[in-house]
């Protein structure tokens, strides 16, 4: 059985009230009493156990006010004279306001309310020693720690609501930093796979095609080519399987690299064409584009270079065409190789899904599908100035269809 310690503050005020009590017993010692009774052992007695219960106050409150307060009346009804220990009952009610709810502190404050003016209207009558202003004083003694424990109900509970909603504030600052950190990972994984998704598919196909153009070298050679081409497209696979860990659980980059942007789009098809498929660019107008938006079109025609490469099939070629008109820039990528036989999506990488993300977030419109006449196509239209209005954001509204 776990006995439970009486807190230290009330332990204080308990003390605190019976030395007081003491030494106004003791300072009225030599007063003549008349009718009252003189203090003895059981009047001693009463006076500990009318302040012994404010031990535990704040634990059991309507105990202690009761408890106090029929002590009081027994003291009272037995003769003896008034002592301090007459605040007991008060300090209880008060903790009567500030530790239960309002309805019952009041209720239980009406009642003994009314039995001390009762007790004392009784001593009133039948005692010469009770004057009648101890009625009012009895009457504002309940009202007034009645009062002033409503007041520290209300503190303790506005501080307790204040302490809330720290918390609560804390908690969305954590959860805000949380999703950060997922949107930065999602995004080191898009910007890792459309870098090395590229250069890998170049170096597998560069080592394939070598390995066929050397079928007179030595075997050696070719095996080694081979085994360049296996362990390329063996990266690739991989490399799919840990983009979805990087999404969940990115490290940080360590490396800061210049950011790619339009101008080096004919390094980026010349680097295709000497990988094996033919790519004809065409770049238009001269309106300004925003860094984070030339970002965006690069990596979208990355994307589908790699894609073109990896699904059009042998013998097929690409056309890149970037239009730069106020307001937007729009990029398109077509092959004429096996088209919708093989679609990027159905490959389960991240490349589709991540050039939709980009585009969706600058407020632009992407399409990618089966081109007319055959082959594969993706276009893209992003603002360079605001979002585009919704009632707009259609490709063909914007571009009239294939060109």
């Amino acid at each position: 059985m776990t006995v439970k310690i009486p807190r230290l503050g009330d332990a204080l005020i308990a003390a605190s009230v019976l030395l007081l009590t003491a030494v106004s017993i003791v300072a009225d010692a030599a007063v003549p009493r008349g009718e009252q009774r003189d203090w003895d052992t059981a009047g001693y007695v009463l006076i500990v156990l009318q302040v012994a219960p404010l031990l535990w106050r704040q634990r059991y409150p309507r105990a202690v006010v009761w408890a106090t307060t029929v002590v009081w009346i027994v003291v009272q009804g037995l003769g003896y004279p008034d002592s301090l220990a007459v605040i007991a009952p008060f300090i209880g009610i008060y903790g009567l306001a500030a530790y239960l709810p309002r309805r019952t502190a009041i209720v239980h404050t009406a009642v003994i309310g009314a039995l001390l003016l009762g007790w004392t209207a009784v001593g009133l009558l039948v005692a010469q020693t009770v004057a009648w202003p101890a009625l009012v004083s009895v009457a504002f003694g309940a009202v007034l720690p009645l009062l002033l424990g409503f007041v520290e109900r209300d503190r303790a509970d506005h501080l307790a609501e204040l302490e809330r909603v720290h918390a609560r504030r804390e908690q969305a600052q954590a959860d805000a930093a949380r999703t950060a950190v997922a949107s930065e990972r999602a995004r080191i994984a898009r910007e890792l796979h459309d870098v090395v998704a590229h250069e890998m598919t170049v170096m597998t196909l560069q080592a394939e095609g070598a390995r066929r153009l050397a079928t007179d070298a030595d075997p050696r050679l070719t095996e080694a080519l081979a085994t360049i081409a296996a362990s390329g497209r063996s990266g690739l696979a991989e490399m799919q399987r840990m983009i979805g860990v990087l999404r969940a659980d990115a490290t940080d980059a360590t490396e800061l690299v210049p950011a790619p942007s339009l101008a080096d789009v004919p390094a980026l098809t010349r680097q295709v064409r000497e990988a094996g498929m033919p790519v004809r660019l065409a770049i238009t107008g001269d309106s300004p584009v925003p860094a984070g938006v030339e970002l965006s079109a690069f990596r979208i025609i990355q994307e589908g270079l790699t894609n073109a490469l990896k699904y059009a099939g042998p013998g097929a070629s690409a056309f890149v065409e970037v239009r730069k008109a106020p307001g937007a820039v729009t990029v398109e990528v077509r092959d004429d190789g096996r088209g919708a036989a093989a679609t990027p999506s159905a490959t389960g990488g991240h490349g589709v899904v991540g050039m939709r993300e980009r585009v969706e977030a600058l407020g632009g419109a992407f399409d990618i599908g089966p081109a007319t006449g055959g082959g594969y196509r993706l276009r893209a239209v992003l603002p360079t100035t605001r979002p585009l209005p919704k009632s707009t954001r259609t490709i063909g509204t914007l571009t009239g269809g294939d060109s």
